[in-house]
């Protein structure tokens, strides 16, 4: 999985993406970071960029999700569908990690 991080830009990118539901699962996540955030998926580069006000999120905010992130990215790196299933749990526990507001308690949401 390649990331491309930039101040209000961060873009994810593995074929992994062309599976549907995990290509899903992983934009309704990144639609929980910020209330501004705008995704776009890119079929030919299997990517997703996600273009965010960047005085509301930076990546100190992202750094407690790189251990939920570091327990995939083996099973994404060597996608086979038998490993979906553990794909879409990690996600699953990576929104709710940033639903309780990424360091384990419950915080509200900057307007």
């Amino acid at each position: 999985m390649q990331y491309n991080y930039f101040p209000g830009r961060l873009r994810v990118r593995d074929s992994v993406f062309r599976v549907e539901e995990i290509r899903a699962a992983a934009i309704r996540a990144v639609r929980l970071l910020a209330d501004d955030v705008q995704i776009q998926y890119n079929e030919k580069t299997s990517s997703i960029l996600a273009v965010y006000d960047a005085s509301k999120l930076n990546v100190d905010d992202l750094r407690p999700l790189l251990p939920y992130l570091l327990k995939i990215e083996p099973k994404v790196r060597f996608y086979t569908p038998a490993k979906k299933q553990d794909i879409l749990d990690g996600i699953q526990e990576i929104e709710r990690r940033i639903a309780q507001g990424l360091s384990g308690k419950q915080q509200p949401r900057q307007q």
